[in-house]
């Protein structure tokens, strides 16, 4: 699935038709976003407040024959706007709406919203019942979000955020206890997968994959150490050589232990 953002119907259309090409099978219309460059440019949760662009979007990826999902907030600035806003995306027949529990203003900052969760269904389930509702905030794991939806049944879905820093194992079906090896090895993959994807579509930004870091990196002795060090690399060799020196010193540390 790949999910785009933008307020101009003609680009989504030239957009998602470059990305079935290239083996998409889905679209998701982001429609939530609160970063700021992103609403300066007319996207993500910006539509909020011009619905009627929103509705010339959605109608425009449908062109494509690609299913379409669309991701929002409950509202700007104001929660009641929901009560408008779910509703009108819903009235455009999309196939997954996902909804994260709070306003672009709120941003994180707040708890989610969850008291409105049934209210959510049963609007779900009047205007357009085969319609999935899929729900994102403050889901720590796939356990929590498995107990979000028997404590509200309709809910077809969740979503994890930032969930993931906190614990890329989040989405286990049995979760357990993991190794800095297999920790590393996870980082070791995604240098992987920035290095393809460079590969195939382009250079990407360094710096941003460096928010990754700390996912991999910590809860064990010398991990600030390692970050610093992993923070100062500008290329995904230089990130290796360092994992690569880092091992060999760990492996020294733990045999001293256990000379000790």
């Amino acid at each position: 699935i790949a999910q785009l953002w933008g307020n101009r119907p003609e680009d989504f259309i030239s957009a998602i038709a470059e990305v079935k090409d290239r083996g998409y099978q889905a679209i998701d219309l982001n429609m939530g976003c609160p970063d700021g460059t992103v609403i300066k440019n007319h996207g993500g949760s910006d539509l909020i407040l011009h619905p009627a662009d929103a509705a010339r979007v959605i109608a425009a990826a449908k062109e494509t024959g690609l299913p379409v999902s669309v991701k929002t907030r409950l509202g700007f600035n104001n929660l009641d706007t929901y009560k408008s806003w779910l509703p009108f995306l819903l009235q455009q027949d999309v196939q997954l709406l996902t909804v994260h529990l709070r306003t672009r203003k709120e941003m994180s900052k707040v708890p989610a919203h969850y008291e409105l969760i049934d209210e959510i269904i049963a609007m779900r389930d009047a205007i357009s019942p085969n319609t999935l509702l899929q729900i994102n905030g403050d889901i720590a794991d796939r356990a929590a979000g498995l107990k979000l939806v028997q404590e509200h049944p309709g809910i077809d879905g969740i979503m994890i955020g930032r969930g993931i820093f906190n614990d890329p194992y989040c989405f286990e079906h049995e979760p357990k206890e993991h190794s800095l090896a297999e920790n590393l090895e996870l980082l070791r993959m995604q240098l992987d997968l920035y290095d393809e994807f460079t590969a195939n579509f382009g250079p990407m930004h360094f710096q941003k994959l460096k928010r990754f870091f700390k996912i991999y990196v910590r809860n064990f002795s010398y991990a600030s150490d390692l970050r610093m060090a992993l923070m100062d690399t500008n290329t995904t060799t230089e990130v290796r050589e360092i994992l690569a020196q880092f091992d060999q010193e760990w492996a020294a540390h733990k045999a001293a232990s256990v000379t000790a």
